[in-house]
C-alpha cells in the first residue's frame, strides 16, 4: 500500500521547481545531499516518520527555526565551487540616504558663449563640437569690412603723422643749427643775446611739436585699440597694422576660456551678423547634479549635507559632492523641490544630460547590517545561513529591517559574533530545498 507521507505536497513541488532554476542559473552542480548517504537515509527515515512535513504541508525547516534534520555540511572543494564568504555580524554604522533621479548639467558659471561682434562672412572654422580647447586657442575667421575700415583709418593717420613728424624734424634740425651758430656768435662777441634767445625759442617750438605728433600718434593708436576691442579684438593687431602697414579685413576669434566646445553654430562662408554666438565653451572640470525632491522630504535636507552620485553609464562609480542649492518654491505641476549639488569632474568622464541618481546623506543609523546577498526570501520569511564551529551551516530565520544601499537592518534572529554566509547564500538555500523532497 503506498505511504502518502512520502509523497511531497503541492507548496513543496511548486518550491522545489522555482528552485531548481536558481541551482542552475547559479551554476552549482554539486550538492550535499548527493555525496552524504548516511544524510540521506536519515532524512528519508524522517519523511517516512512524518517529521520533516506537518498535516498541512508546510516543513518545519524551511523559514522555520531550524534548518532540516541538521546543518548543511560541505566539503572544501564545495566550499570553493561555490565561491562561498562569510562576513560577522556585528554593530555598523551607515549613513541614511535619500535616493532621488538626477541628470548632470554644465555648470553655467563655467560657461562661455563666444559670439561674432561684428557683421561680416565666416572664412574658415578651426574647431569641431565636442574638441577640447584651451584659453587663446583660433576657433574661427570671419571677414569684416568694419573691421578693416578702422585699421584702415587708423593706418591713413599714422602716416599723416608720419609724414608731419619728418617735416617736424627737418624744422627742428634747421633750428638747432641756428641755435649752435647763434650761441657761437655770442661766446665770439659777435650776435648779441637776443638773437641766441630768438634761436632757442624756436627749437623749443620744434621739439615741442615734436611731441605733439608723438602724443596724436598715440591717442589715435589707442583709440583704434579701444574700437577693436569692442569686437574681441587683441592690441597685437593693431602692433600688426603699425608694424607691416598692412589692413586685415580678417579677425580671429579665440576661445575666452579652457573647455569643450558645446556648441558649434558656425560654417565657412556663412553670413553672420553681430552679436551672433558662434560656439559654447564649456569647462566641464565641474558639473552640477539637479534633482527634483519630492515634498514629503524636504524638511530632511539643507545645503551642504553629503551627497554620493551615482550615472548610468558608470553604475559601479561614485561621485562624491555636497549640495549646494534648495529652490525657494515647490514646482506646482510635480510637487517636487529642485535641489542642486556640485561635482568634481577631473577626469571629465561625466557629460551633460547624463541621467543618476543623487544620494543625500540625511543622518546616520546603528544597528546589525548585513549585506542584502547574505538574506533570502521564503514566502514572506527572511533567512539566514549561520556557520557553526564546525564549519556547516544551518538555517535561521531572521527579521529583517530596513534598506540602506546595498545593506539590510537585521532587528532580530542573530547576535554579534555570528558568522553568516554571504557569497553561496542563494544555493545554500537550494541545498536546503532538494534535501527537503527526498
Amino acid at each position: 500500500m503506498t505511504s502518502f507521507s512520502k509523497i511531497p505536497s503541492l507548496r513543496t513541488l511548486i518550491l522545489l521547481a522555482g528552485f531548481s532554476q536558481i541551482l542552475l542559473l547559479s551554476g552549482c552542480t554539486q550538492l550535499p545531499g548527493s555525496v552524504l548517504p548516511g544524510q540521506i537515509q536519515s532524512e528519508n527515515a524522517g519523511s517516512a516518520s512524518g517529521t520533516s512535513e506537518d498535516n498541512s504541508g508546510n516543513y518545519s525547516g524551511i523559514a522555520g527555526g531550524n534548518c532540516i534534520n541538521g546543518p548543511l555540511k560541505l566539503s572544501d572543494s564545495q566550499a570553493r565551487q561555490m565561491n562561498l564568504s562569510t562576513v560577522t555580524v556585528k554593530m555598523r554604522t551607515l549613513p541614511v540616504e535619500l535616493n532621488v533621479p538626477a541628470v548632470v548639467q554644465a555648470n553655467p558659471n563655467m560657461t562661455t558663449p563666444v559670439t561674432s561682434l561684428v557683421p561680416g562672412r565666416v572664412e574658415d572654422v578651426m574647431v569641431q563640437h565636442g574638441d577640447e580647447v584651451t584659453r587663446g586657442k583660433l576657433l574661427a575667421l570671419v571677414r569684416s569690412d568694419e573691421v578693416g575700415q578702422i585699421e584702415a583709418e587708423l593706418l591713413t593717420k599714422l602716416l599723416e603723422l608720419e609724414a608731419e613728424r619728418k617735416q617736424v624734424q627737418v624744422k627742428m634740425q634747421l633750428a638747432q643749427k641756428v641755435y649752435e651758430r647763434k650761441k657761437t656768435l655770442l661766446e665770439e662777441q659777435i650776435a648779441a643775446r637776443a638773437d641766441l634767445e630768438v634761436a632757442e625759442n624756436e627749437l623749443e617750438q620744434e621739439r615741442a611739436s615734436l611731441r605733439a605728433i608723438t602724443d596724436k600718434q598715440e591717442a589715435n593708436t589707442e583709440a583704434v585699440v579701444q574700437r577693436l576691442k569692442l569686437f574681441g579684438i587683441e592690441r597685437a593687431e593693431v602692433e600688426r597694422v603699425i608694424k607691416t602697414h598692412e589692413v586685415h579685413h580678417q579677425f580671429e576669434i579665440r576661445a575666452p576660456r579652457s573647455g569643450v566646445i558645446t556648441l558649434r553654430d558656425a560654417d565657412p562662408g556663412e553670413i553672420i551678423t553681430a552679436g551672433k554666438n558662434l560656439f559654447v565653451i564649456a569647462d566641464l572640470s565641474q558639473v552640477w547634479l539637479t534633482a527634483q525632491l519630492p515634498e514629503k522630504d524636504v524638511s530632511e535636507v539643507k545645503c551642504g549635507q553629503p551627497v554620493k552620485a551615482r550615472v548610468e553609464g558608470y553604475p559601479h562609480k561614485e561621485f562624491p559632492g555636497h549640495l549646494n542649492f534648495i529652490d525657494s518654491h515647490i514646482e506646482t505641476e510635480t510637487r517636487t523641490l529642485p535641489v542642486r549639488a556640485t561635482i568634481n569632474n577631473q577626469d571629465r568622464i561625466l557629460k551633460p544630460e547624463m541621467f543618476g541618481n543623487l544620494n543625500i546623506e540625511i543622518g546616520k543609523s546603528t544597528a546589525y547590517f548585513l549585506p542584502s546577498k547574505c538574506i533570502q526570501q521564503i514566502g514572506e520569511s527572511s533567512v539566514v545561513y549561520v556557520r557553526n564551529s564546525d564549519k556547516s551551516f544551518v538555517e535561521r530565520k531572521v527579521e529583517a529591517g530596513r534598506i540602506l544601499g546595498d545593506s539590510v537592518e537585521v532587528v532580530s534572529g542573530l547576535k554579534a559574533g555570528d558568522v553568516v554566509a554571504a557569497e553561496g547564500s542563494l544555493k545554500l538555500l537550494g541545498m536546503a530545498l532538494q534535501r527537503l523532497s527526498k
